[in-house]
């Protein structure tokens, strides 16, 4: 009799231990899969280095050259968006890293870096002033200089680089004097509509632009000093975007099947001041 039950109870705990396993591997393929995905956020490369806005390229090839050596693997936009929507496989170690405004020194002096270390960068353009050397609205000189869209075109081949959107025309600041708007963020007393056509008209001119120059759809917006609305967020999907990133500092975690994961990533601010430690211990903020 004693036998008879001991058998019992090891059927009984083999069904549960089954039941367990077979829980958990359905819980498994009905959880969406995720990947935390940290964003580096340069914009200008020079040997003199006058704020924060500035790395030399002596400390930008250190930087990645220690992410490259910890088994960091730089994606595109492209590959985030598959991976959400799809679920193709990123990289291990995946890391975003990119440029702002469009700077010439992104060419010149940041690509061959990235090329030499196997790694890659999205750089965001501001369509106005691509390919210009005096402001369109003031005729100061445009310092640093502006490539031209047409110029970053054998990087883009080689796959090195990937140009995405600044706005066309909103990178200004009240200060500026200008257009009296910070960014993307309404006027005073603005009215709705008046708010949406300009920012609809702004992410339209852009994407012809690309699209006139490089034959491009632009799917990434990085915004100008990293303000954001409701509105600018709801326009930026309308018009093609689908990443939109901001200038707070942290890491993300992007998700399988939810699209809402590649809005307002999070970017950590690289200095020349950021030693390479110092950048491996913020990718390693999971």
């Amino acid at each position: 009799m004693q036998r008879f039950f001991s058998r019992k109870l090891s059927v009984l705990l083999c069904l549960l231990a089954f039941g367990l396993a077979a829980i958990w591997g359905i819980g498994r393929l009905l959880r969406p899969n995720s990947v935390s995905l940290p964003v580096l956020m340069y914009h200008h490369i020079a040997e003199e280095v006058p704020n924060d806005m500035t790395v030399s390229p002596a400390r930008f090839e250190e930087q990645i050259a220690a992410l490259t050596e910890d088994g960091w693997h730089a994606v595109s936009i492209a590959q985030l968006i598959d991976y959400v929507d799809h679920g193709t496989p990123l990289p291990n170690k995946p890391v975003l890293i990119t440029f702002d405004d469009g700077y010439t020194s992104n060419l010149e002096l940041a690509a061959p870096i990235l090329e030499r270390h196997g790694q890659h960068a999205v750089i965001f353009v501001i369509g106005l002033n691509a390919g210009q050397e005096l402001y369109p609205h003031t005729g100061e000189l445009l310092s640093p200089p502006r490539f031209a869209l047409e110029d970053a075109i054998p990087y883009l081949n080689s796959g090195v680089l990937e140009l995405q959107s600044h706005t066309y025309d909103l990178h200004q600041l009240v200060s500026y004097g200008i257009s009296g708007r910070d960014g993307v963020l309404p006027l005073p007393d603005e009215a709705e509509d008046d708010y949406r056509r300009t920012l609809l008209l702004d992410a339209q001119t852009q994407q012809t632009l690309f699209a006139q120059h490089l034959n491009i759809q632009l799917t990434a917006l990085a915004y100008p000093f990293g303000f954001w609305s409701e509105c600018s967020e709801s326009l930026a999907g309308e018009t093609g975007f689908r990443v939109t990133l901001t200038t707070q500092a942290g890491s993300n975690r992007i998700q399988e099947h939810k699209p809402q994961t590649l809005r307002l990533l999070n970017r950590y601010t690289i200095t020349e001041q950021t030693t390479p430690p110092e950048l491996l211990w913020l990718l390693g903020r999971r």
